[in-house]
């Protein structure tokens, strides 16, 4: 994931090309996002993608290089095979990223 067209979306709303929704308040029962930076273990990141799936919920891994986003994909397939892994990035196509 990347936040790259965020900014591209916000620019093309000030100019006028695109609408902006702006939330102001949390939907109700809204959960808090919890946020960890840790020393990459493959354990841990296994640990914690199980426990998002037991309760129903689920993980996202982020990473920060298109080139080798698939290289990294077929790790945690491998680490994590129960999960469903899926790939999106801002250089694929609409289409593409629609059948994820």
């Amino acid at each position: 994931m990347t936040a790259t067209p965020i900014p591209r979306t916000l620019h093309m709303s000030l100019l006028g090309l695109r609408d902006v929704s702006i939330i102001n308040t949390p939907p109700k029962d809204r959960l808090a996002i919890h946020t960890q930076i840790v020393k990459f273990d493959p354990k841990f990141i296994r640990e914690v993608i199980l426990k998002e799936m037991s309760r129903g919920g689920q993980a996202f891994f982020v990473h920060n290089r298109v080139q080798s986003i698939a290289t990294v994909a077929e790790y945690l397939t491998s680490w994590v095979p129960e999960a469903k892994i899926a790939i999106a990035h801002g250089q694929m196509e609409e289409s593409h990223l629609e059948k994820s």
